[in-house]
């Protein structure tokens, strides 16, 4: 029995439809169990560094608080451009630091905020207990700082200085200020 090419596209292209409708009718579920985003951004970060963020988002999920990494590693015009903000563009400031004066500029940074229904929670309040669970980790947690609190914001420099960090990559030709 001989089958006819069309018959076979025919039948690929009704399978193709048939996946893709079902994707798009799942598409909130799929996004709700699969961040590619944040795990895009744990790549970017120093190799310790990522394990305790990854920790960090077990803890939280173990609590029933569904955390995504929504900025890690910065390159100096990222940097700069949020530097920028609130001072010669438009927005309000979200950060002192420019280039080569961020730890996101030395990939020991990420920011975190937590979704639920595939929404960030920018005002919520879980953040002290997210706080406590990065403090638990050995991170340092930006809700603490004095200047801008910044709770989204958890780091490690292990025992370095951004100084030290800023003349490390200069010296390595890794940043590029």
């Amino acid at each position: 029995m001989e089958i006819k090419k069309k018959y076979v596209y025919i039948g690929v292209a009704a399978s193709v439809v048939a996946i893709g409708v079902g994707i798009y009718f799942s598409r909130r579920k799929i996004y709700e169990h699969f961040d590619y985003k944040t795990d895009l951004l744990l790549l970017s970060l120093e190799p310790k560094f990522r394990k305790k963020i990854k920790q960090l988002l077990s803890r939280a999920r173990d609590k029933g608080i569904e955390l995504r990494v929504i900025s890690a590693h910065r390159d100096c015009a990222e940097q700069n451009k949020l530097y920028a903000k609130g001072r010669t563009a438009p927005g309000k400031i979200v950060t002192n630091a420019r280039c080569g004066k961020s730890s996101h500029n030395y990939k020991r940074a990420v920011d975190v905020v937590e979704f639920k229904n595939g929404k960030p929670l920018w005002k919520n309040s879980n953040w002290d207990k997210i706080g406590l669970m990065g403090e638990a980790l050995g991170l340092e947690w930006g809700g603490r700082w004095k200047s801008i609190k910044d709770k989204p914001h958890f780091q490690n420099l292990r025992g370095k200085t951004i100084a030290s960090l800023y003349r490390e990559y200069q010296r390595t030709g890794k940043l590029a200020a």
